[in-house]
């Protein structure tokens, strides 16, 4: 008698869900029910008494494609041999894409030698050879894909049908306004965030530019949308690692301008589905979406909305000019911050300035000009004091690189023996397959094989990871990071001034905090400690 180890199949799609509440449909698709109906399916089944059953639930995905975590976990258990049946309420729930369906149950399944069982469909692998069970099977699975896809149409008529009512069916709701407390896909005013809203546009219409208006946010203290949402809901992930430092920008105050539902309309079917029950969604051309006006109570007028627009359309936008090229380039970052330092290289004397302090007084960071030949001059000199340790590094580099040569070499060859062995172990599994499947062995020997093989992988894998674990190590001990760094040193210690390749080869980063106090982070901090602590 075969020993079954059981693994039950569960899904529930979001289109289930929204489709059961607009048709008063029960709960026959419900997690719980398919669930139950499994259950005493395998109470009812002697054969079934006491194996060991595993349950995998995707909850929200379609079933038009196998792309699901718990579908792929349960492929993962099937090929490792830990399941050798699996049991769905019915085809639908296993996969609506009859295709791929009958692909999974007429080869993959047999090869791997699991029985499939649909129970509503009545439905067991073992009662057919080869086969996934005739015509019948087949016009199921059709009709399945075919309802999945209706099923899709009819969830995305139904939305539209909301937003083309006015409902608001968004996740995220617009900084200023918040949703209704009673009436359900209904927006309201949130009046701290709205008064901020109403400052903007105000602005705008006196002839501020979208720049000004941000620095006046940003010397006022007024925190961004991201962590004024953060604020007032602690539970969402969404702009959970949003900093209160995080300044409002020009793009900032710019979206805020051009975005409809302050006037009171509810704009909806901005982003469609590329393809039937997929996850990949396209943008909507503004002409094609829906926007129906008077939905809500208006932060501003729409006479002042559209006067907003003109005020946008006249501001010039900046030529796109190539980004000018400087020593330090992506590694000066302000002391105090962290942000990376703006530069003003058509100045006579070129500086750096924190973009931070530019923006609001309230900031902590130096307010100075921090000149560019001061931070050249102080860089070049600590690059010349390491030049000169690294000779004093490099006579213990010499002495250290011979003792570990031979430790490397013998895990290498360990570990070669030992994928060696395994790769002839997996290859006499699928032999051991294709001799089953050719009706060479029985099933029991076919089995007993099988245990045998999978324990023998199982602990070659094993030691293997531990051998590359300790290999690791070796390497970690190595000094041929080190060797790297020496060889750039001898490439630029001759040379008589800072060149901006010498600074993205040895430095990760330059901290300002004024033209005193200049800190380098080097890129090799790491690997020389390292290295001095094993040598």
């Amino acid at each position: 008698m075969v020993d079954y180890r059981l693994g039950k199949y569960i899904r529930l799609s979001q289109a289930d869900v929204d489709l059961s509440r607009k048709e008063g449909k029960t709960e026959s698709d419900s997690i719980a029910h398919q669930r139950d109906l499994i259950n005493r399916f395998i109470d009812s089944r002697p054969e079934f008494a006491g194996c060991p059953q595993s349950e995998f639930f995707d909850d929200g995905y379609s079933g038009t494609n196998f792309d699901r975590p718990s579908f792929e976990k349960l492929l993962e258990k099937i090929k490792t041999g830990e399941i050798n049946c699996v049991i769905v309420k019915d085809f639908s729930r296993f996969g609506r894409n009859y295709i791929e369906l009958g692909d999974y149950l007429e080869r993959i399944f047999p090869f791997l030698g699991v029985r499939f069982i649909s129970v509503n469909d009545q439905y067991d692998s073992n009662d057919y050879k080869g086969t996934t069970g005739g015509l019948d099977v087949v016009m199921k699975n059709i009709v399945y894909d075919y309802y999945s896809k209706d099923l899709s149409v009819k969830v995305k008529t139904a939305k539209s049908s909301k937003m083309k009512r006015g409902e608001y069916l968004g996740g995220h709701v617009p900084y200023g306004l918040r949703r209704h407390e009673t009436i359900k896909n209904k927006l309201a005013i949130d009046p701290d965030a709205a008064a901020v809203v109403r400052r903007i546009f105000d602005a705008a219409l006196a002839g501020m530019n979208t720049g000004q208006i941000a620095g006046q946010l940003n010397e006022d203290g007024i925190v961004t949308p991201g962590f004024y949402y953060m604020q007032h809901h602690p539970e969402s992930k969404k702009f959970r690692n949003t900093s209160p430092q995080t300044f409002w920008t020009s793009t900032g105050v710019l979206k805020i301008l051009q975005q409809e539902m302050y006037y009171g309309a509810v704009v909806g079917h901005k982003r469609t589905a590329v393809t039937v029950g997929g996850k990949h969604t396209a943008a909507v051309p503004k002409e094609e979406q829906i926007i129906v006006e008077g939905m809500h109570e208006a932060i501003v007028s729409k006479e002042e909305f559209m006067e907003a627009q003109k005020v946008i359309r006249k501001i010039k936008k900046p030529e796109k000019r190539q980004p000018k090229e400087y020593l330090f380039r992506g590694v000066a970052r302000c002391g105090s911050c962290g942000r990376a330092l703006q530069y003003y290289g058509q100045m006579k004397r070129p500086y750096f300035q924190c973009g931070y302090v530019r923006r609001t007084n309230k900031a902590e960071c130096c307010k100075d000009k921090l000149y560019e030949d001061v931070i050249t001059d102080a860089v070049w000199q600590s690059l010349k004091q390491f030049f000169a340790l690294s000779e004093r590094l490099e006579k213990r580099l010499q002495k250290h690189q011979s003792s570990l040569g031979n430790e490397q070499k013998t895990c290498a060859l360990q570990i070669t023996e030992l994928q060696r062995k395994l790769a002839k172990a997996n290859t006499d599994k699928f032999a051991n397959i294709d001799r089953f499947m050719a009706g060479d062995m029985d099933k029991a020997a076919y089995l007993k094989r099988r245990e045998e093989l999978t324990a023998q992988i199982g602990q070659l894998e094993e030691q293997i990871a531990a051998l590359e674990a300790k290999a690791e190590e070796v390497r970690a001990a190595d000094s041929s990071e080190v060797s790297n760094v020496l060889e750039s040193v001898h490439h630029y210690e001759k040379a008589d001034a800072l060149t901006s390749e010498m600074i993205k080869t040895f430095i990760k980063a330059v901290y300002i905090t004024d033209n005193e106090h200049i800190e380098i982070e080097w890129n090799f901090n790491n690997v020389f400690k390292q290295f001095l602590s094993n040598a």
